[in-house]
Formats: structure tokens, C-alpha cells, sequence
């Protein structure tokens, strides 16, 4: 299923962070960026950001659309589509313009789908009051 979340992802995957690496601080990129190994930081890019099967993302991430097969434990924002497959794993708010979760997938966190710009999430009580003052 991966794969073909993956192939739908029109973007050319230009940094892969293989799945025998390490990586400790955070990773902005501008293109496409595929995790397979284990990253303990923020991870922002301004296209595709995509988590395979043996991923594992511990920090906030942000991307024009975000695919998760692994493990992420962290606050997620994207401006595109969201897909947590059935391998996936998402601990942590979303703020994101459409939102896919597959059966089997796991997703523990509270999210907010729109239509205007995602800004960086913040607090999940800087959500509430900004939705309360949306509705006043």
C-alpha cells in the first residue's frame, strides 16, 4: 500500500534518510523527502514528506502532503492531503486540508481539516481558542 501512496506522490523524492540511519536535530528540505530510518527532531519540507513502513518520525513534521506508514510522535501540518496507511502509526494533533486514514492504521491525536492556509500547529488550547473566536 505504501507503494502506491508513494507512486501517487508526483513530486521526485530528492533526500531519503535510509533505513539503517540515525538522525538527531531537525531536517528542512524543499523538495521531497522520504524517511525510512529514525529521525528525532522536526522535520519540514515544502513538498511531499513521506514515512515508509520503517519510519520513524519523533518531533513535529510539515509538508505540502504527508504519507505515514511508520511511527510518528510528533504534531503533523499539511497543506495538501494527509494518508495514514494501514502500517501507520500518527501520535499527535493534525492540521491538514483533507485527511485519508487507512483500517488497521493508528491515529491518537485530535485534527483540524480545512480549506485556507495550515499555519505550524500550535498548542492543541492556542486551537481551541482560535476556533472559539472563529464562532463568536
Amino acid at each position: 500500500m505504501l507503494k502506491k501512496s508513494t507512486e501517487q506522490t508526483t513530486a521526485r523524492i530528492n533526500s531519503i534518510i535510509g533505513s539503517d540511519m540515525v538522525v538527531e536535530g531537525n531536517i528542512r528540505a524543499k523538495e521531497t523527502v522520504r524517511v525510512e530510518g529514525s529521525v528525532t527532531g522536526n522535520v519540514e519540507t515544502e513538498g511531499a514528506l513521506i514515512i515508509s513502513a520503517t519510519g520513524k518520525v519523533k518531533g513535529n513534521i510539515k509538508g505540502s502532503s504527508i504519507v505515514v506508514g511508520g511511527v510518528l510522535e510528533g504534531d503533523l501540518s499539511s497543506s495538501g492531503k494527509t494518508e495514514v496507511i494501514s502500517t501507520g502509526k500518527v501520535i499527535g494533533n493534525m492540521h491538514t486540508k483533507s485527511l485519508i486514514v487507512d483500517e488497521n492504521a493508528v491515529f491518537q491525536g485530535q485534527c483540524i481539516m480545512n480549506t485556507n492556509d495550515v499555519p505550524v500547529l500550535p498548542e492543541v488550547e492556542d486551537i481551541m481558542q482560535i476556533e472559539d473566536k472563529k464562532k463568536k
